[in-house]
């Protein structure tokens, strides 16, 4: 916002000084300093930074709190600050429980700045906000991604979602809650005040106990693990996907597709990677552009070269999902054919491979050869089982 009262004042005292005196030289005035009017001491700034914002984010992050939405009715101007009076009638309560009047003084010293006459001092909430609610990417964006990370190109094989693999385990909850006809979502949304669809372990477990699930309560942990997301500062468990997973209805297209991919997971490896490769030859000799694209007749001609025959309902539902500018994208499907790791067993697999992991995602065959021990591998699953 522009303070054209200021600016108005500035021009008339110009025009005065060159009425009277036309050749004269104009002085700069200095603006007023928009810099953070710290004078915390290195203890209190010590202070600041091990114990009170430490704590503060803590509550933030337990109770959901956004900061600067506490202030933002006393920010007429939306320049990011309010008098001191205003920041601490808009402190949020759980904030004033925890912190004493020299905590309080603290704050409005570290985050104090002059106004712009430069003669008092506001305070700098939105600052505060991005030192706790801002540190926690699950008070910022609803998914825990920060903007940086968010890709906003991709391949057209990425753009296609893939198909997840079920346990064994997941199978069996998601029978249990198909026979009960459970609607999880609102239960771990009460738990969930800003909706950032993430939960912790321990409320993930509790959740499915008081459903009814307690009968396989040892094998709870292990289903958190597995919907544990990296995406989350505190690898949480994403409670959404999990939801969406066990509630899929049995005749909807995305379950018919983990049905149809588990038959083609489990041809595939009784014929090992020669299977896999032979397929992808006999699509790659009907892509004549080398798009990674061909038609659904094309498709359905190499499966049967390769002896799976597929029927027009199955065939549609699998060009519905990777059909792309009326053609099929072979590439995906192979790739959902192969399949991919789960957490958990990508972590053992980084765990014990990462001696010989380069920068650019490749293995250094030659260190592999000469250090992996396939005995303290084995020692090493077997303690993870």
């Amino acid at each position: 916002m522009v303070n054209y009262r200021n600016f108005c004042d500035h021009c008339m005292q110009v025009q005065r000084d060159l009425e009277k005196q036309p050749l004269i030289q104009l002085a700069e005035d200095e603006a007023p300093s928009r810099i953070r009017h710290n004078e915390l001491t290195d203890k209190d700034e010590i202070y600041f930074h091990n114990t009170l914002l430490p704590k503060l984010q803590h509550i933030a992050r337990e109770q959901g709190l956004v900061v600067k939405n506490n202030f933002l009715d006393f920010d007429f101007n939306r320049n990011g600050r309010v008098t001191k009076g205003q920041f601490l009638r808009g402190l949020p309560d759980k904030f004033q429980v925890a912190c004493s009047k020299s905590d309080v003084e603290i704050l409005v010293q570290k985050y104090g700045v002059k106004d712009m006459f430069g003669t008092t001092v506001d305070v700098d909430y939105h600052s505060l906000h991005l030192d706790i609610s801002g540190s926690d990417p699950a008070l910022s964006l609803p998914d825990g991604l920060t903007q940086s990370t968010i890709e906003q190109r991709q391949s057209h094989m990425d753009a296609i979602p893939r198909i997840p693999v079920l346990s064994q385990l997941e199978r069996r909850v998601r029978q249990i809650c198909r026979d009960k006809k459970l609607h999880l979502l609102p239960f771990f949304q009460d738990f969930d005040k800003m909706r950032t669809g993430f939960c912790t372990s321990k409320i993930f477990t509790r959740v499915l106990a008081s459903l009814g699930l307690d009968t396989i309560s040892e094998e709870l942990d292990i289903l958190a693990s597995i919907y544990q997301s990296d995406k989350h500062k505190d690898k949480w468990v994403d409670y959404k996907a999990f939801c969406e997973e066990m509630t899929s209805s049995p005749s909807a297209v995305r379950s018919h597709l983990q049905e149809l991919f588990d038959t083609f997971r489990r041809e595939f490896c009784a014929r090992g990677a020669a299977g896999l490769v032979g397929l992808l030859h006999s699509f790659e000799s009907k892509d004549l552009s080398r798009k990674g694209l061909i038609s659904l007749a094309h498709f359905s001609d190499s499966l049967r070269a390769c002896g799976l025959s597929l029927s027009s309902d199955e065939l549609d539902a699998i060009f519905a999902h990777f059909g792309q500018q009326g053609l099929l994208n072979y590439l995906a499907f192979v790739r959902e054919v192969r399949g991919s790791l789960r957490r958990n067993r990508r972590v053992i697999v980084e765990e014990v491979y990462s001696f010989c992991f380069l920068n650019t995602g490749l293995i250094d065959m030659q260190r592999l050869f000469e250090d992996f021990d396939a005995f303290e591998f084995c020692v090493r699953r077997s303690r993870r089982i």
